[in-house]
């Protein structure tokens, strides 16, 4: 087992926190306070599409790093029309939102 899989986010840790506090005091406050903030937390990104914007952006760029590394001699005007079309695949993947 690799440590990186043992790592907590940010939502996860403060679940734990919770889960600690309960069960070594008894007081389900907390845990039920952090709950709601997760549960919150979670409907946000599902309703505000926040993730797939997330992954857009980043496929987009990777898009963009791929096509440079592939075409290491390409002229700056290449380059920039390449951006230009990757730039608009991502406005028309997020109109189709």
């Amino acid at each position: 087992m690799n440590p990186e899989s043992l790592a907590l986010n940010n939502v996860e840790l403060l679940q734990q926190i919770g889960t600690l506090v309960w069960t070594s005091t008894g007081d389900s406050t907390t845990a039920e306070q952090l709950a709601k903030v997760r549960i919150g937390y979670e409907l946000y990104q599902r309703l505000s599409g926040e993730r797939e914007m997330d992954a857009l952006r980043n496929q987009t760029t990777v898009n963009i790093a791929k096509w440079i590394k592939e075409h290491p001699k390409a002229s700056k005007e290449e380059t920039s029309k390449e951006i230009g079309n990757q730039i608009m695949a991502f406005a028309q993947a997020v109109d189709k939102m």
